[in-house]
């Protein structure tokens, strides 16, 4: 049984999608917080204004990454999608094995992580978590599903149009709500017994595009159409809202392997752990309905 533990948490990746809600939670579990961001502009007032301790530098500033790992229990390692990313974390990794006390590190990584995996991001998380499980600290790797917020993107042709693009074909997907993700590293973050483990977020059920359009037309109270298109297109029409290229690339490179079900599973990891059922895509529809409008 895992027991509640005090501490003190060094969070990267602070204002993103999970990492702010990691922050959240975390303060109200009691833990202080302190976290790295870029620069002033992104972010680090909204943070000090929660109670966090900022530390402004780059993921690789070395000097900068002892400061805020000094003295922490905990670190939940969390950099986002680039072609650096692999420097980013083993920097991270190197600043807490440089750190008296040896902190308990969380690493936000992906599902089926590996050096021979099938897509660019899988494969430098395979880097990742190879350097991390070596690395003699204790570690705990969370490997989650397709997020559901990735579909929030095509929110805006919801509402004008009733229909969804995607490029995963008929594949069938476990996809997980950001905030189950954020609930099962608070947990983890803030609890003992998961040293040296590994979980497989999802969330309560695979479900394909079209099924997921079903679900959304109940939710906004009219039909809603899952349209396939072609991957090139699909990575056009996400750099034309303004992602990097690399990351367009890196997200329809993932496209093509959830078309041929690369994703389609579930487990119970997150009810293990939290103790509630992961969240249904449904749900989430229902939380976030006004972005359809």
């Amino acid at each position: 049984m895992a027991t509640q533990t005090a501490n003190t948490v060094f969070v990267t990746g602070a204002t993103g999608t999970v990492g702010s809600l990691v922050v959240v939670g975390l303060l109200a579990k009691g833990s202080k917080v302190r976290a790295l961001v870029r620069s002033e502009e992104s972010g680090a007032q909204a943070l000090r204004d929660q109670g966090v301790e900022v530390f402004i530098g780059d993921f690789t500033d070395d000097a900068v990454l002892d400061q805020a790992t000094a003295g922490v229990d905990k670190v939940f390692s969390l950099t986002p999608p680039n072609p650096d990313q692999v420097e980013q974390a083993n920097a991270i990794t190197a600043a807490a094995q440089r750190s008296p006390g040896e902190p308990h590190v969380v690493r936000l990584s992906v599902m089926k992580s590996s050096t021979s995996a099938p897509s660019i991001v899988s494969a430098q998380h395979g880097e990742i978590d190879i350097v991390l499980r070596d690395s003699g600290l204790p570690v705990t790797f969370l490997k989650p599903n397709f997020f559901m917020q990735n579909t929030l993107l095509g929110a805006g042709t919801v509402g004008e149009q009733g229909v969804i693009y995607h490029a995963m074909g008929d594949g069938k997907l476990g996809m997980i709500d950001a905030r189950d993700i954020a609930d099962v590293a608070v947990e983890v973050l803030t609890t003992d017994g998961h040293e040296g483990k590994g979980y497989t977020l999802t969330g309560p059920e695979s479900i394909s595009f079209a099924q997921l359009a079903v679900q959304l037309s109940e939710v906004v109270g009219r039909e809603v159409q899952a349209v396939d298109v072609p991957v090139d297109a699909a990575k056009q029409s996400m750099v034309d809202m303004g992602l990097p290229e690399w990351v367009a690339g890196a997200l329809a490179e993932y496209s093509v392997r959830f078309s041929n079900n690369y994703a389609d599973f579930f487990t119970d990891d997150v009810k293990n752990i939290t103790g509630k059922s992961a969240r249904t895509y449904k749900e989430l529809a229902r939380d976030f309905v006004d972005a359809y409008a």
